[in-house]
């Protein structure tokens, strides 16, 4: 009897073995691949051109107020994020290539499943998931808001200089390992360096501007204040506070929707004193999507003459 039942025990075994071998060789290698483990690792070869840079800009002769360039290049460890569609899947870290730091090498992991060697895509982004250009405080470097460390940093090279690499090949799927080919990496805004004179309407003297706050808007209401992970983005004014006002230039990052005409930037500017200014610039379509623009002694013409003022309040009861 045991004989009898070690004999069906093996043939039971065998059956499933022969079972497990053919579901086994009807599945691709890469997709027992995906359907065991979702995780993957993933190398990329980036560059980034010599525009204005991303989240780690090096600034050319001049100082920062006044350089003609702003280079793009990566730093160690900086953030990669990887999306499949609208879908965020993972986040690589930036190696710099020793010899030239507009290349790097970008690896980690992602946790997808769905890749296909020569068909999917994908789409990186630096330097963070919320592509959100409000709040912005007119400093560049990290190094510019020292009081304010690591991810609370608000500088235009932490939060608001976004790059995107779309449409990224995936070339090899093998062995828990993801291969694309080469991603380059393109701006997603210009920054601006900006300071204010005030000329009444245009003649007499002119004098610098104390600015504190400034409101800037596009002619055709074209200026981004963020954009959704499906592409959508939503417009309107946007509104820079300055920690202390300041005749000294400042910089913003501005998205416009419309980069095939020049069209004038408006601007609201109140001074330490609460007195408002306004007035206008225009910016070439060649300056509007991705580039360094200096906008130094931008004349206003406009005055609004109320100030700020404090009184004691007394209630009668």
């Amino acid at each position: 009897m045991k004989k009898r039942l070690l004999l069906i025990g093996f043939a039971l075994a065998g059956m499933l073995a022969g079972c497990q071998d053919v579901l086994v060789h009807e599945l691709s290698p890469d997709q027992r691949a995906q359907q065991k483990d979702s995780v993957w690792t993933v190398r990329i070869e980036a560059f980034k051109g010599e525009g204005a840079g991303t989240k780690g800009l090096d600034i050319g002769d001049g100082g920062l107020d006044n350089t003609t360039v702003l280079r793009s290049i990566w730093k160690e460890n900086e953030p990669v994020l990887v999306y499949l569609g609208a879908d965020s899947i993972g986040t690589l870290t930036a190696s710099p290539d020793p010899s030239d730091a507009h290349k790097a090498t970008l690896s980690g992991t992602v946790t997808t499943s769905g890749i296909t060697a020569g068909t999917t895509t994908l789409t990186l982004r630096t330097p963070r998931n919320e592509w959100d250009y409000t709040g912005q405080v007119g400093l560049l470097l990290n190094s510019n808001d020292g009081n304010h460390p690591g991810a609370a940093n608000r500088s235009i090279e932490n939060k608001y200089h976004y790059t995107l690499a779309e449409n990224v090949l995936v070339t090899d799927v093998s062995n828990g390992t993801i291969t694309t080919e080469n991603a380059s990496f393109a701006n997603q805004q210009s920054i601006y360096r900006i300071n204010f004179r005030f000329q009444h309407n245009g003649a007499g003297h002119v004098y610098d501007i104390t600015a504190k706050r400034i409101w800037i808007t596009a002619a055709d209401g074209g200026l981004v204040q963020s954009v959704a992970p499906n592409g959508a983005s939503t417009t309107g004014t946007i509104d820079v506070i300055l920690d202390d006002a300041r005749t000294d230039p400042f910089f913003v990052a501005l998205r416009n929707n419309n980069t095939t005409a020049d069209e004038d930037l408006k601007f609201k500017v109140m001074d330490n004193d609460g007195v408002t200014y306004y007035g206008a610039k225009t910016v070439p379509a060649a300056y509007k999507a991705g580039t360094f623009v200096s906008m130094k002694n931008t004349r206003l013409t406009g005055r609004l003459e109320l100030s700020v003022s404090s009184e004691t309040v007394s209630t009668a009861l």
